[in-house]
């Protein structure tokens, strides 16, 4: 993948991938698709300053980690995995442009305080599993 650098729209659905790796020199893709596959952890994304979506639903992913340098990301895909924690969603207040997640059927999405979390934490949030947030 090394001479797509120009690439902006690259999916990898079902695929059965366990890992995300080999994407550092896609710098101007905006859009990655990774749902139905067996990714365990969100990892090696770091060059990808650009993605404005991110789906990585339908997988084994236990945390919401090292998304820091998506500052333009806008829509978050991570329905249907493994996150357990409200403390994950602090990781999200830091993507100021971030307005649409997904986390519903995550066990995190059982707890009492999730939708109000949420809202209280991501300023832009207009969208969470699929259902507009009144302001």
């Amino acid at each position: 993948m090394d001479n797509l650098v120009n690439l902006t729209f690259l999916t990898f659905q079902a695929n059965r991938l366990t890992k995300i790796e080999n994407l550092d020199t896609l710098v101007n893709l905006k859009e990655l698709y990774l749902s139905q596959n067996f990714i365990e952890k969100i990892e090696n994304l770091q060059n990808l300053k650009n993605l404005e979506i991110l789906d990585l639903a339908y997988n084994k992913i236990k945390k919401i980690e090292n998304l820091e340098n998506q500052v333009k990301l806008v829509d978050l895909w991570l329905n249907n995995n493994l996150i357990e924690s409200l403390k994950d969603i602090e990781h999200l207040a830091k993507m100021p442009l971030l307005n649409t997640i997904y986390l519903c059927r995550n066990p995190v999405a059982l707890d009492p305080l999730y939708r109000k979390r949420i809202i209280e934490t991501c300023n832009n949030i207009e969208y969470l599993d699929s259902n507009l947030i009144k302001k």
